[in-house]
């Protein structure tokens, strides 16, 4: 009997530790590696943080990470990337590193999103969560799309932002100087 109530008992708080271990501001971002859609634009097959963040990082120059989940499906997640090319074009030699995790499952949303990194020009990692592992390690099951982490250096997770907005580039230019140092 104790053992079935123990077994139950953590059955049933299970999720709730799994909730608790999602990014979360001021929480260590969850460390990941994924192939890249634009190899050839970012000179890499797989990138992970790890590539920006921590002591050991490559990117000796990388300060603050924008990190956001996206999908072909979602008209908000289309709207946002080339905002984000610009942050990373207007910020990136002061130290800001931007990627995008893409949870397409399918050939054929893959292929948009080929032709997204394509149209926007895009130039930073879009990473491939095929099988979105990743995602549900930093979004959960459920989360509205796009889901925009910025990152410090350090490994912690600064600010987390839901949805889009035509405020959202803005307010992300605002809070990459702020998080980078600009004046």
């Amino acid at each position: 009997m104790i053992r079935t109530l123990i077994a139950v008992s953590l059955l049933v708080a299970a999720p709730a530790l799994a909730e608790d271990e999602l990014a979360a501001k001021g929480k260590p971002a969850p460390a990941f590696r994924l192939p890249v859609y634009n190899s050839k634009a970012v000179g890499a097959t797989v990138v992970g943080l790890d590539k920006y963040l921590g002591a050991d990082a490559p990117d000796k120059e990388a300060k603050v990470v924008l990190l956001s989940f996206m999908a072909s499906f979602c008209a908000p997640c289309k709207k946002e990337m080339p905002v984000l090319q610009a942050l990373h074009e207007k910020y990136a030699a002061q130290g800001l590193r931007v990627m995008m995790v893409s949870i397409d499952t399918e050939p054929a949303g893959q292929k948009i999103i080929d032709e997204l990194i394509a149209t926007n020009k895009v130039t930073f990692p879009v990473l491939k969560d095929r099988f979105n592992l990743v995602a549900r390690r930093w979004l959960g099951t459920q989360s509205p799309l796009p889901s925009l982490f910025m990152v410090r250096s350090d490994g912690t997770v600064l600010s987390v932002h839901r949805g889009y907005s035509d405020e959202s580039g803005a307010l992300l230019d605002t809070e990459v100087k702020e998080a980078l140092k600009i004046k």
